[in-house]
């Protein structure tokens, strides 16, 4: 019994000392995170998820227009024009944090259904993202690109 004892103490012990840095918590994972903003973009709409899932800091790089720069901005221009008539899904297909765990990157495909036009879009994102002191993940820089359709279906899409 006594052993057991000593062993249960050691255990925790080193459990203290390995798991328990500076942080309160265990961020979510980035690639997590970024299923869940893809999710409520379907879900919610993509101006809500946008504004939602953006630092205060983000910029938003914008194919033939100038960025978007500071959520307050952000949010008025999205606010602005509806996105009733579209539907935008995406998939991280890779993602990497900093040794430092409080930035990251995810990279993936997108696919934008456009109601009006039936029709649908194919790119590629990237997402920076910032983890925030309470312990969220929120993206501070926002690009992607137009490409052709994909020939073989992307997952989770």
């Amino acid at each position: 019994m006594k052993t057991f004892r000593s062993l249960f103490v050691i255990a925790a012990i080193v459990v203290l000392l390995t798991g328990c840095h500076d942080r309160k918590y265990a961020p979510p994972s980035l690639i997590a995170t970024d299923k869940e903003f893809s999710r409520m973009s379907v879900e919610e709409g993509l101006n809500a998820a946008f504004i939602a899932y953006a630092a205060d800091s983000v910029v938003k790089v914008r194919e033939g227009n100038f960025p978007i720069t500071g959520k307050d901005t952000m949010t008025q221009i999205y606010l602005s024009n509806p996105d009733t008539g579209v539907i935008l899904k995406w998939y991280p297909v890779k993602a990497e944090v900093a040794a430092s765990g409080d930035l990251g990157y995810t990279f993936g495909n997108w696919e934008m259904y456009l109601k009006a036009k039936d029709t649908t879009m194919y790119g590629n994102y990237i997402t920076i993202w910032r983890l925030q002191p309470d312990g969220t993940w929120k993206y501070i820089l926002d690009t992607g690109n137009n490409t052709p359709k994909p020939n073989t279906l992307i997952p989770g899409l």
